[in-house]
């Protein structure tokens, strides 16, 4: 499971970044699309996020490489969970409460762009400006681990250093506003998901 716990510490930096109250329904200020990516540093590989409804939907499929041993697996968010898998080896996988879902309830505030700020806050990184990058003007979080740039919500460009171990995620290729066939955000039948400890 060691590759499945590698996969959601990357997404949780995908967290989004809203602008409005609106945003506890549109997470995204993009209705869909498909956003590749690939990284480098300590882990290197491709990633594929995919997301409709404004992000309500999505799934993000990940081939990485760290410390010279291969890893791949979908995270994809359906109701109140999290669901990750190992398309190598079907039969088990694992689920998590959806941190962003969980925030909601348990916080008195209303908006995404405060989850987005608390998260970020405990990482000591704060707002910082306006960047671009792929011609997308992004805000800019930034701290001593490094930096984090958004778009719409949408993570484009991430940029860490945690002691020795160092990662870097960027947006290589963006289609926004398609048809995203449904089959991404399916949660498969014939596996047997295991509540993951320690989220």
């Amino acid at each position: 499971m060691k590759k499945l716990v590698v996969l959601v510490t990357s997404l949780l930096l995908l967290m989004p970044m809203a602008e409005s109250q609106e945003a506890i329904l549109k997470p995204y200020g993009i209705k869909s699309g498909i956003i590749e990516y690939t990284y480098s540093g300590d882990k290197t590989g491709t990633g594929t996020l995919y997301f409709d409804d404004y992000g309500m939907k999505n799934a993000m499929y990940m081939e990485t490489v760290t410390e010279g041993e291969e890893s791949k697996g979908w995270v994809v968010s359906h109701a109140d969970y999290q669901y990750m898998w190992d398309p190598d080896q079907p039969a088990d996988g694992m689920k998590m409460r959806n941190p962003l879902l969980t925030w909601i309830t348990e916080s008195s505030k209303d908006t995404l762009e405060s989850y987005t700020e608390e998260m970020y806050t405990k990482m000591g990184m704060v707002k910082n400006g306006k960047e671009t990058f792929l011609g997308k003007e992004c805000d800019v979080i930034k701290g001593d681990m490094g930096k984090v740039l958004l778009w719409n919500g949408i993570m484009m460009m991430m940029d860490f250093k945690m002691g020795a171990y160092t990662s870097v995620q960027k947006a290589t290729s963006i289609k926004t506003n398609i048809p995203v066939d449904a089959k991404y955000f399916i949660i498969p039948e014939n596996i047997t998901f295991s509540e993951m400890p320690g989220f």
